[in-house]
């Protein structure tokens, strides 16, 4: 199979893969220095970093909305930005599920009652925290903005059902762009070693239904979703399991079910209920000066 290829195997055109089909993308640099493109060099990008809000759970920007109800465990911080309104009384650590501090703008519209809303760090709604939560603000903002600048590895377009993906990075910094993604019950597994960044620019809509975002040798904390647009962001069923930064400044993010959850939500309008579980794994800087690796490793085709 050549480098820098997709390759497409159809339900009906392959036994062996279980009726079921695969897109396996091969994000692999060829081994001549000579082939290798800048716009993947670390070296040609500022630090890519979330700055104040990498330190929330789940934080809603200004002017937004948060509704938090009836959690299974939130290991994290919780921000409430600017303005940001909380109408729906907040149930959320009253079985001790919660471990982290809520963090309060003393602007915002905020409703809850002790009994149901307990952190077990307290929480801080005073105003002595209202430049760390506008600075929270303004970081995901820009950061978010100088994201959706960077150059794609590869540019995907739509996912849907049966577009099952196997991507191996191919440096340090691996640059994915997507227009959208409907996955129900479908896999994306992101393959590379522990200090590899898989970053997802979505310009679209996504959904994920029962799908699985499976991490070989990578770090929840260095994968990251963002969504530069007004997008809305659906993520759902029991079954799923999600790792990594939803980065959305302008977008809803709908979260509900006992899912598991490895990362942070960070978005305009948040909404998360129904015995959801969240276990917070924020997004690492990546310096500019981190030397970029070359990988060769082969394409792959994973059956299930």
């Amino acid at each position: 199979m050549k480098r820098n290829s997709i390759f497409r195997v159809k339900k009906n055109q392959a036994n062996s893969l279980k009726d079921k089909s695969y897109v396996v993308i091969s994000l692999v640099l060829a081994t001549a220095i000579s082939a290798l493109t800048p716009k993947i060099a670390l070296t040609q990008t500022d630090s890519i970093t979330l700055g104040e809000a990498s330190n929330y759970a789940i934080f809603g920007l200004k002017d937004g909305t948060v509704i938090i109800n009836s959690a299974t465990q939130v290991n994290g911080n919780i921000g409430y930005g600017e303005n940001v309104e909380s109408l729906t009384n907040q149930k959320i650590g009253e079985n001790n599920d919660w471990s982290g501090t809520a963090y309060i703008h003393s602007s915002s519209n905020f409703n809850y009652t002790d009994k149901n809303f307990i952190p077990s760090n307290g929480i801080i709604d005073d105003g002595s925290f209202d430049n760390e939560l506008q600075q929270a603000n303004s970081d995901a903002i820009a950061s978010s903005a100088q994201i959706a600048g960077l150059a794609p590895n590869h540019v995907l377009g739509a996912l849907g059902d049966d577009d099952n993906l196997i991507l191996n990075s191919k440096g340090n910094l691996n640059v994915i762009s997507l227009t959208s993604l409907s996955y129900n019950y479908d896999t994306l597994e992101l393959v590379g070693d522990s200090d590899d960044y898989f970053i997802f620019n979505i310009t679209g809509d996504f959904d994920c239904s029962g799908c699985e975002i499976e991490l070989t040798g990578v770090s929840p904390e260095h994968v990251l979703f963002n969504f530069p647009n007004q997008s809305t962001i659906n993520i759902n069923k029991s079954d799923t399991i999600f790792r990594g930064t939803i980065l959305a400044p302008s977008s809803d993010v709908l979260y509900h079910n006992p899912a598991v959850f490895e990362g942070a939500i960070v978005a305009k309008n948040i909404n998360v209920h129904s015995d959801f579980n969240l276990t917070y794994m924020g997004f690492e800087p990546l310096s500019s000066q981190t030397p970029p690796s070359i990988k060769t490793s082969p394409s792959i085709i994973y059956a299930d």
